[in-house]
């Protein structure tokens, strides 16, 4: 069904493209203005009715830098300070404080400047009796290999004596956390470990595993020393700095196998070179689970209020990992997710999960850097703080990372790096830089590195600095702000969010391109815009070194809103972040939301078009749409809120039922650590439903334009089994998957809901035929039916007896008919034909290359044209008899159209043969959007689509662990290519060999003239060349018996013709009858005509053109007949409308298409006839 209108949601929505306002179009400062022919048109379509909770804001950990820099002079931890947390700095209001580790008294220093952070544990510097030194080796300063010491150590050890601590510990840190305090700048304080301290991990040292023999660090006998170490530190900040803790997660990416410990073979101790990172420590998921548990006793039992956040793993994937091998009394003792996303896949499963659990959700660390890219006007070095690249890294970082995991809230690791070891590795970690080791005793002020290598005083002063990714965050940390709500929307590039008060939205948007963009702001989903409301851009482009932030954060002048096209647009510069202020949009508009509460829907899919369908037993499937009411019956599901809470909230939960009362349930997931379960039709009343999560499921978007169903308890999503289109193909559940690049869920699980309130039949639309005299039409067996909502899928009709004599004089004949439609609503159709002669024929046209052979276009050329009988507006194809010796082989090598004449039933024909050039295309499914990617199967979310990306990052995938025996990927194209070559580039898994086949022109896949090809390598791509052939689709088979295939890019290369430029009309035509004195060069007419409101139609030289028409009326009596060439071209003709007896006088009888006058007086006779 064909439906659209304000409560139809489609899974991927075509927006009609905004119309830009005279005071719509602001140039943003900081670049030339740009030719708008030069400008990347963007529409960003914000969608208030995907509401998050309300955002906790941007936050850093203390650790490093905080450890390094509270000993340095006033004026320069002052500096340091406001470019971390001043109103004019990165304004950040989380802070997530480092229980440090520590290693033994006797180990020698060997981790990088700041990074050693000393432990709470008090040290012991003289054993005594029962009580051991805190020293990792002998009293000699060997070696001891079985570590008794520490043994020793951790035995006598009591975490719950106040004397095993040091209350003065780890001043640098808490120097920042009681700053922050004193401007009670922290809204959330996070504490947490890198590392248990020394004596409770195998090694013996804080920073892993000896490299080794990598291994678990954390000894099973500390585990619960551990966790009430974590308790008793958090305690004692608390208490000393007057701050309250409000989650203590006692890991850091445990389950990641990097952490260890490099030892000097000839010393048996680590090299003090200070090239070892950090505190870091692998702690398997079992153990995760255990001091989980343990941490929990704990708390409960202590003074902190603290509740537990875990695990801060470094990826979403190995988030999941750990999760799934946690107990459900380890799960349930978390309070609050912590994700890194140093690595990006799955960011939608840890997302799906926060939901599903109702618990917060953080991206609680990243940082990184970007290499320069030149074409940005950058350097290619890694440490030039100029390099805008860096800037558009972070922001894409942040954008990707707000759209998909919808956090809330998104911490840096740390902003602050050390100069010197950034600018020493060519790397550009941070957004702020200073020297670490500014406080050495002599050289207070100044980098004792720097002196060392022979630096002027004045080189090694230090100082603050800051590059362009402190410019890009704070588009984001001084715009988006804590207790604003995130909120989706179309556009990858962009982060968007409402305000707190509801009043208001902003986006955050980069261009990491070299050319300027023209952004559209479609603010058509708010359910309010109110006069003089704008948009105020800020904008971020590249600064120079010698002023670093000149650039950054330049405010542009407001930008009203087109109240009729709700929409502003503004030009973006290239290279750029640009923060969207917007004021004056509130509410969400009625298509906002995919389903209301209590509304029944269709649930359509968007890989299939075909409608979620209830089965006789258990299962679902999909389906086409019923026909009768009984075959829709099963195709329509109830939406009921779990709760009466927020109606836009994007964790809000449903119950869908069928109309035979059953609840669409599912199970697997999260609950079994798996990432696949079943759906299921269960046989459940609301209220146990409603207490059911595996009945309930959470609406999940990250675009605000497709919609998925992730089950809250399995916390998978609903899904058409093996990523099939095929109807009867069942549904399961499975990972939530997309694709980052485009901001698109997988159209395997995105569905579209449409409203069977909207099905209201308002009736019919009306049927034109013609027919010439003596011979009966064929009556169709459909019309359309006109919904609520939009016209719908064609509906069975009955008509009523013609008498056959009405069919052997000229005239009109009206057919009444009548139907039925799936959902009970009876319909009356009304279906006109006029019977008469033939009186002319419709141009037609053939469009070819600049070269061809006349043979060629002949064969080309349209066998039938369309003929007009009477006045009728139907038309019915003559077969046509063209005049070739008018066409000349020499017209054909240039580009340019020739008219070619030619006879249909005895009347004059007209054949336009439009000569256009060649164009090459090197990768069709890349360069031409109308382009669409199939896949016979498909692996979760590596859909074919990523082979048309040019992107070897992107892959198709038909993995399965038993392995397929082979799979195709099918091109289909808009239009006729002439290909000649498919360069296939493989990844990962090469196929054992491919075939090329092409679609001829009744469809068939033909065999091109490479047949079949082996020797694929995933060291470089596979060129397949053949003879060209000319097609509209391509199809590569792969051969993988027993295995499986990943395919970057599939580049199919050839060329097509260009578009055509010819926007002449070759008919123009009033209520059927040719306007008098018509050419095709000449614009304006005028038109003398019964009513003021005659049907003006026209018909294109090129059959491929586009006409609209704006009819005539009486207050505006000129009809504008706009043609569109198939290249753009536009060209418009006016007809001007007069009626009655006065617009007679001056010619104007001899204006009328007809009736045709003799002179004046006749005119004004039939007008004073009523004629």
């Amino acid at each position: 069904m064909a439906l659209s209108a304000h409560r139809i949601r489609r899974p991927v929505a075509a927006l009609a493209a905004a119309v830009t306002a005279a005071a719509g179009l602001a140039l943003l400062p900081a670049v030339p203005a740009a030719k708008a022919t030069d400008s990347t048109a963007v529409t960003i379509t914000p969608n208030p009715a995907s509401r998050g909770e309300a955002f906790e804001g941007w936050g850093t950990s203390l650790v490093w830098f905080a450890n390094a820099t509270a000993g340095y002079s006033p004026e320069l931890r002052e500096a340091l300070y406001q470019k971390v947390f001043g109103e004019d700095g990165l304004n950040l209001n989380i802070a997530r404080y480092n229980v440090g580790g520590g290693n033994a008294s006797d180990v020698k220093g060997y981790l990088n400047d700041g990074s050693a952070v000393e432990g709470w544990w008090k040290p012991v510097t003289e054993a005594s009796p029962g009580q051991p030194a805190s020293n990792l080796y002998n009293p000699d300063g060997s070696v001891d290999k079985t570590q008794a010491n520490k043994l020793a150590f951790l035995k006598a050890w009591n975490p719950d004596d106040p004397a095993s601590y040091n209350p003065d510990a780890d001043q640098n840190q808490r120097w920042w956390v009681e700053r922050l305090a004193q401007d009670q700048q922290i809204t959330h304080w996070e504490a947490f470990s890198n590392s248990p301290p020394w004596f409770m991990t195998r090694s013996g040292y804080v920073s892993g595993q000896v490299n080794t023999a990598k291994g678990e660090n954390l000894l099973p006998e500390a585990e619960g020393k551990f966790a009430a170490y974590m308790r008793h530190a958090v305690e004692l900040l608390e208490k000393d700095s007057g701050i309250t803790v409000d989650t203590i997660d006692p890991f850091n990416e445990p389950n990641s196998g990097y952490w260890g410990t490099d030892i000097n073979a000839a010393t048996g101790k680590p090299p003090t070179t200070y090239t070892q990172k950090q505190e870091g420590a692998l702690i398997y998921p079992a153990a995760q689970d255990r001091v989980t548990k343990l941490l929990a006793a704990e708390l409960a039992k202590g003074n902190t209020d603290a509740v537990i956040s875990a695990m801060d793993e470094t990826d979403p994937t190995k988030f999941m990992t750990n999760w799934n091998g946690y107990s459900q009394e380890a799960k349930d003792a978390v309070a609050q997710l912590n994700v890194h996303t140093y690595g990006t896949n799955d960011r939608r499963r840890v997302r799906d999960l926060a939901a599903s659990t109702d618990k917060p959700l953080w991206m609680s660390e990243v940082g990184g850097f970007w290499t320069g890219n030149p074409a940005l006007g950058d350097s290619t070095s890694g440490w030039d703080r100029s390099n805008i690249t860096n800037g558009l890294g972070i922001a894409s970082r942040m954008v990707n990372d707000l759209r998909e995991l919808d956090p809330n809230a998104w911490v840096f690791w740390q902003p602050v790096e050390d100069t010197y070891k950034q600018e020493k590795a060519d790397k550009g970690w941070g957004s702020i830089y200073v020297d670490f080791d500014c406080n050495y005793a002599g050289r207070e002020g100044y980098s004792n590195r720097r002196i060392n290598d022979g630096d002027t005083p004045d080189a090694a002063k230090c100082k603050v600095l800051t590059n362009q990714k402190y410019n890009t965050t704070r588009n984001f940390t001084h715009y988006i702000r804590p207790g604003d709500f995130l909120i989706q929307n179309n556009d990858p590039k962009t982060a968007s969010a409402l305000r707190a008060d509801g009043n208001g939205a902003t986006l955050v948007h980069f261009n990491d391109t070299p050319t300027p963009e023209k952004v559209t702001i479609d603010l058509s989903r708010f359910g309010s815009i109110a006069p003089g409301a704008t948009v105020t851009p800020v904008v971020t482009t590249k600064s120079p070194l010698d002023d670093i932030e000149k650039n950054a954060l330049v405010k542009g002048a407001p930008v009203a809103v087109n109240a009729g096209t709700k929409s502003a647009t503004l030009e973006v510069p290239a290279a750029s972040v640009v923060t969207f202020v917007v004021d004056g949009v509130s509410g969400v508009s009625d298509d906002a939301a995919p389903v209301q509460d209590g509304h029944s829907y269709h649930l359509s899919g968007e890989a299939s078009g075909r409608y979620l369908t209830a089965g006789s037993g258990t299962g679902a499937s999909i389906q086409d749409l019923g026909t009768d009411a009984a075959g829709v019956a099963p195709q329509i599901w109830t939406f009921k809120a779990v709760n009466s809470g927020d109606e836009f909230a994007n964790d809000r939960r449903w119950v869908v039922t069928g109309e035979d009362g059953r609840v669409l349930s599912g199970n697997g997931g999260v609950v079994n650590g798996s990432q696949s379960g079943a759906a299921s039709l269960a046989s459940l009343t609301l209220d146990q439903a409603k207490a059911t999560p595996s009945a309930q499921w959470i609406l999940t978007t990250e675009n605000g334009k497709q919609w998925t169903l992730v089950n809250a308890a399995a916390a998978i999503a609903l899904q058409v089994s093996g990523n099939q289109t095929a109807a009867g193909t069942s549904v399961a559940l499975a990972s939530s998957t997309g694709t980052t690049a485009t901001a698109l869920a997988s159209p395997h699980q995105a569905w579209a809901f449409t409203d069977i309130a909207d099905l209201k039949l308002l009736g019919v639309s009306p049927v034109e035929m013609s027919t010439p005299v003596g011979t009966a039409p064929i009556l169709p067996t459909t019309v359309t039916p006109v919904y609520e909502a939009g016209p719908g899928k064609p509906l069975a009709v009955t008509w009523a007896p013609v008498d056959p004599a009405s069919w052997q004089k000229a005239g009109k004949v009206t057919v009444y008919g009548s139907g039925v439609d799936p959902y009970g609503q009876t319909f009356d159709a009304v279906l006109t034909i006029t019977v008469g002669a033939y009186i002319a024929t419709d141009p037609v046209s053939v469009t070819v290359g600049v070269g061809s052979s006349g043979a060629s276009v002949q064969a080309a050329a349209p066998v039938a044209v369309p003929g007009q009988i009477a006045d009728g507006p139907a038309r019915n194809p003559l077969s046509v008899s063209w005049d070739w010796s008018s066409l000349a082989e020499s017209s054909l090598q240039a580009t340019g159209s020739v008219t070619v004449s030619g006879t249909a039933n005895g009347l004059p024909a007209k054949l336009t043969v439009i000569v256009v050039d060649h164009i090459p295309v090197a990768n069709i499914c890349k360069d031409d959007p109308a382009t669409t990617a199939t896949a016979s199967y498909t692996e979760g979310s590596y859909t074919a689509k990523n082979t048309c990306d040019a992107n070897a990052s992107t892959r198709w995938s038909n993995w399965v662990s038993g392995g397929r025996a082979g799979d195709s990927l099918s091109y289909g194209f808009g239009r006729d290519y002439t290909v000649s070559s498919v360069t296939v580039t493989s990844a990962e898994k090469a196929a054992a060999s491919l075939k090329v086949q092409y679609q001829d022109a009744a469809g068939a896949w033909e065999d091109t003239s490479a047949g079949t090809v082996a020797g694929l390598s995933i060291t470089s791509p596979t060129t397949v060349s053949f003879d060209p052939v000319t097609t509209r689709g391509v199809r590569v088979s792969f051969v993988t018996t027993a295995s499986y295939t990943k395919v970057a890019d599939v580049a199919i290369a050839g060329t097509r013709l260009a578009d055509a430029g010819l926007a002449d009309l070759g008919r123009l035509l009033v209520n059927q009858s040719p306007v008098v004195g018509f050419t095709p060069g000449t614009s304006d007419y005028r038109a003398l005509t019964a009513t003021a409101a005659p049907a003006v139609v026209g018909y294109p030289l090129d059959t491929n053109a586009k006409v609209t028409v704006r009819q005539a009326t009486a207050e505006s009596p000129t009809a504008v007949v706009t043609v569109t060439a198939p290249d753009g071209t536009i060209k418009e003709y006016r007809v001007a409308v007069s009626t009655g007896k006065d617009a007679c006088k001056n010619d104007g009888w001899k204006t009328s298409p007809s009736p045709v006058y003799k002179n004046q007086g006749q005119c004004v006779s039939s007008f004073a006839a009523g004629l």
